[in-house]
């Protein structure tokens, strides 16, 4: 089955700076991307809506979905658990 994808696109303001932002829809799932304008690491962050419990399984969808692997990863983590940044621990 075809996964089903609404995408919008914004740009907007953050205290950081100019932000960009799409936000979309797949398979009931939502997520949005955003990068902060000027910030020297050029990552993009990937947000799972707080309704998502498996957030594992939705990040393999949006993977599946983008057909590229979890070695893309950067940065792992939420505001409860901290961050860890994935590329510093793979060269240990």
């Amino acid at each position: 089955m075809a996964a089903r994808l609404r995408l919008s696109i914004e740009r907007g303001w953050e205290d950081l700076g100019w932000v960009d932002v799409a936000m979309f829809r797949i398979q009931e799932i939502d997520f949005a991307l955003s990068r902060l304008e000027g910030n020297p690491r050029t990552d993009v962050l990937v947000w799972v809506s707080r309704e998502q419990a498996d957030v594992d399984a939705a990040l393999d969808v949006l993977l599946e979905a983008l057909g590229i692997g979890r070695d893309v990863l950067t940065l792992r983590g939420d505001e409860e658990t901290g961050f860890v940044d994935l590329q510093a621990t793979a060269e240990e």
